[in-house]
């Protein structure tokens, strides 16, 4: 065995995603006092939701389940960017319109909790894109089931 034969290269690095360790994904929002949307998932396909996120959102029933966990894969998918930049509290000193308070919230496998939180107006540009993207999916993944717990709920 030669010298260098000692030292062939190492298989190329996996790429880890800061997000593979969410183990829970929480988005609050309230929009001039009032919690407008709540959304919890975890990895056990536990699914909680209220609300709808619109300034004049009305829907205050909560819908606790459990689902398959592709919805929560599929915002955990967006995650990494939040988790490697946006964790901390933000607010806009110049708010225009209604105040407005976003949080972001995941917690690990392990059980640390990263939270990134937000205080913008209506009027006001808001959270980054990146986090925008994970409310938006995050409702987009739950809608669903939203929709027909809601249904089966008014059929009660």
């Amino acid at each position: 065995m030669g010298f260098f034969d000692r030292f062939k290269s190492k298989p190329a690095a996996t790429t880890v995603s800061s997000a593979d360790s969410v183990a829970r994904i929480m988005v609050v929002l309230e929009c001039d006092g009032d919690q407008v949307l709540f959304i919890l998932l975890a990895d056990d396909g536990t699914i909680n939701r209220m609300g709808t996120g619109t300034e004049d959102n009305r829907e205050q029933g909560l819908f606790i389940g459990v689902i398959d966990t592709a919805a929560f894969v599929t915002v955990r998918s967006v995650c990494s960017p939040v988790l490697d930049d946006w964790i901390g509290g933000y607010g806009d000193p110049d708010a225009a319109g209604k105040p407005c308070k976003l949080l972001v919230g995941f917690q690990t496998s392990a059980g640390a909790e990263l939270l990134s939180q937000w205080e913008y107006g209506t009027e006001s540009k808001g959270p980054p894109a990146e986090v925008i993207a994970v409310v938006k999916q995050a409702v987009q993944a739950t809608e669903d089931w939203y929709a027909e717990q809601k249904a089966l709920s008014a059929d009660g």
